[in-house]
């Protein structure tokens, strides 16, 4: 052998030890990831205590901001009309950004102040809100309660938003269920409200009872009117409510998690609709990430505090999807290259027969099914208080909902950067809060 072909060889090894190393030392992150997540998803277990009745009434100014939001809007209006807290103690407050249809006559005959936004630059919620909050007296109101305009909300939610403020005085942000208006249109909305029932308990509520921060869902919240003042709302990302999120906690609070309070939020029956609503999560959460995870970083460096780094886990979870599809995908072509080409005679068993490579390439997507076989049980009978197998049959729905986000996942980087482009989710289930499936 030449002295040529001694380097090349040479060359070859060594590149291929290090992607071997590399390949290896990205497993382990996301293996040590995955572990974090799993102790912290145990919490979920566990029921939240109701707070006990408060003694003081708090006055809310409840936002909706809306456009083109007339086929949804009156059954949020009656179902905030029929709270069981003292109507004299909250103001409802509709901001109709460039509408051209009744969401503002519809508003003002629902009992709502109708804010007219005309600003035709400056489209989507996060400008809508940020225009709102500028028109309504906040200094009157000790905090501010913010729906979508499509949502139902149970009867106790301002209720069990008050008591929960007296038993938490820190609490600077609070975060109501997000549940799901249509779980049962279609396959979608089935797979939907899997993914928010399971996430609700094992992600949102588990950290909150951790003593770390869960994350505002954009609807169902209330912020203090005080925090608004400290903050302010110059937000700039598609994802208003992160965004949100990740200042609080980077100046030094929490997002709380009421359990105890609900809203019911309208999914889309389409998959078109779903994709641009998911691609407009995913713009907004790369951004957030680009814009403040160094910043989370450092701070958990500088403060050892945990809620620091799984801030900074949270806002990776996209990129960290896309690492684990490419690991996984180098793995399996490293397994087929090592085994079958470099060193085929000190491996005794490699694929051979089409029923070997079947199992050898289905395994990633039989562990993702039987993950899905698991939400698909528990998120459910958690929602209803009993065990029940009823979307059990959506198993496979579910798993080719979670498939249609790796597109969304690995195209979101490369728009993120377009946050002023606001994609409008169709809302059009016109349903009252009786018609509701709920907790028996």
């Amino acid at each position: 052998m030449s002295r040529s072909e001694e380097i090349y060889y040479l060359a070859v090894w060594w590149g291929w030890l290090a992607f071997q190393t590399c390949l290896r030392s990205v497993f382990f992150l996301l293996l040590v990831d995955a572990v974090y997540q799993f102790v912290v998803s145990l919490r979920g277990i566990f029921e939240q205590k109701a707070p006990p009745p408060a003694v003081k009434y708090r006055r809310f100014a409840i936002l909706i901001p809306a456009h083109n939001e007339a086929a949804v809007l009156s059954p949020l209006l009656e179902s905030l009309r029929k709270q069981t807290y003292p109507a004299k103690h909250f103001r409802v407050f509709v901001s109709c950004d460039n509408c051209d249809d009744d969401t503002a006559e519809l508003a003002a005959s629902g009992g709502a102040v109708a804010l007219i936004r005309t600003d035709a630059d400056k489209r989507g919620k996060t400008w809508n809100v940020r225009w709102a909050l500028s028109r309504i007296p906040m200094e009157e109101f000790d905090a501010m309660a913010m729906f979508d305009a499509d949502n139902l909300v149970e009867g106790d939610f301002l209720a069990s938003m008050n008591d929960y403020m007296e038993a938490n005085p820190d609490a600077e942000a609070i975060q109501g269920v997000l549940d799901i208006k249509n779980p049962d249109d279609n396959w979608l909305t089935k797979s939907y409200a899997v993914a928010y029932w399971f996430t609700n308990r094992f992600w949102q509520m588990a950290r909150v009872l951790w003593g770390l921060s869960c994350t505002l869902g954009g609807t169902g919240l209330v912020i203090r009117s005080s925090t608004l003042r400290k903050l302010g709302w110059d937000l700039e990302s598609l994802t208003e409510d992160l965004e949100m999120s990740t200042r609080l906690i980077l100046s030094g609070s929490r997002v709380h998690w009421n359990n105890h309070a609900k809203i019911y939020d309208e999914k889309p029956q389409s998959l078109s609709m779903s994709t641009k609503q998911r691609t407009r999560w995913m713009q907004g959460h790369y951004w957030v990430c680009a814009r403040y995870g160094a910043k989370a970083f450092v701070m958990f460096i500088q403060t050892r505090q945990i809620q620091y780094l799984d801030l900074l886990l949270y806002l990776l979870a996209p990129a960290k999807c896309c690492l684990a599809i490419m690991a996984m995908v180098g793995g399996m072509a490293f397994t087929l290259i090592n085994n079958s080409m470099l060193f085929p005679t000190l491996i005794k068993k490699i694929p051979h027969t089409a029923a070997e490579w079947a199992i050898f390439l289905g395994m990633p997507f039989v562990t993702m099914a039987l993950f899905c076989c698991f939400c698909a049980i528990v998120g459910p009978s958690l929602r209803f208080g009993r065990l029940t197998f009823r979307y059990l049959k959506n198993t496979f729905a579910y798993l080719w909902f979670g498939l249609t986000w790796i597109p969304i996942l690995f195209r979101a980087p490369f728009i993120a950067g377009r946050q002023s482009e606001w994609a409008k989710t169709e809302h059009t289930r016109n349903i009252s809060l009786e018609q509701v499936p709920r907790r028996e």
